[in-house]
């Protein structure tokens, strides 16, 4: 993975991102990795460390959905975003997938591991509005480009079948297509473009443990950084890349 370089704001001023820390709303802890953290942990623990490096950038400013002492609802985490003018809502995640057996890490405890669904995914909806509709998918596939440019690995989707639809010509982008009574609340419910990053296969001990690395977490601000700059620069910006 490369750590490429942040690109300048857009904007006459930093970016506002609402970071969302996926699940920890109540009832809702989300997945168990392949070494048995929980999912709302492990997101609220990168969504600390991918404020900073964002922050420090000097491009963007950064609202978090929540801290570790709350259990916050999706209404009030879209009432964040909304309140902080935010530009993007951006929502981290980790997924699971793949053959599972069990394995155990460490002594006495056993978990699921899978390895043959490896990779990120880039989650939106084409609901409503279509200019907002065309701005998110804009930002999945920004975000989605700049993942891949810096050598993270895009799902291929095989597990997705009827419930997100792939983009044919973005590796790792797919929108939702749950049921309508399953869609996913904040890619429809935003005012402003939302995307849900999920951002490895928890269950795969490899990827687990890649993202524990303060080096990939590094890697990963900066594309997510130059991916949302490019998805609200003006049309026909000159491509810096």
């Amino acid at each position: 993975m490369d750590l490429l370089p942040f690109e300048p704001s857009p904007l006459p001023r930093p970016v506002r991102v609402l970071l969302d820390a996926g699940h920890g709303a109540p009832g809702n802890e989300g997945n168990t990795s392949s070494f048995g953290v929980l999912e709302k942990d492990f997101t609220l623990d990168l969504a600390l460390d991918v404020a900073i490096d964002l922050e420090q950038s000097g491009f963007f400013e950064v609202t978090q959905s929540r801290d570790p002492t709350e259990s916050t609802t999706y209404a009030d985490r879209i009432e964040r975003a909304r309140a902080a003018g935010a530009d993007v809502f951006v929502s981290l995640h980790s997924d699971v997938r793949g053959t599972l057996r069990d394995w155990s890490p460490v002594p006495g405890l056993v978990a699921r591991s899978s390895s043959d669904a490896p990779g990120f995914s880039v989650l939106h909806s084409d609901e409503g509005d279509s200019v907002l509709a065309a701005r998110r998918h804009l930002l999945a596939t920004d975000v989605a480009d700049q993942m891949v440019a810096a050598g993270f690995f895009p799902y291929g989707g095989a597990e997705y079948v009827g419930l997100y639809a792939p983009d044919p010509s973005a590796p790792g982008v797919f929108v939702d297509r749950h049921a309508d009574d399953k869609r996913i609340y904040v890619l429809r419910r935003t005012s402003m473009p939302a995307i849900i990053v999920e951002t490895h296969n928890a269950l795969d001990p490899r990827e687990a443990a890649r993202w524990d690395e303060t080096y990939t977490r590094h890697a990963f601000v900066r594309a997510l950084g130059r991916g949302i700059a490019r998805s609200l620069a003006p049309p026909g910006r000159p491509d810096v890349r």
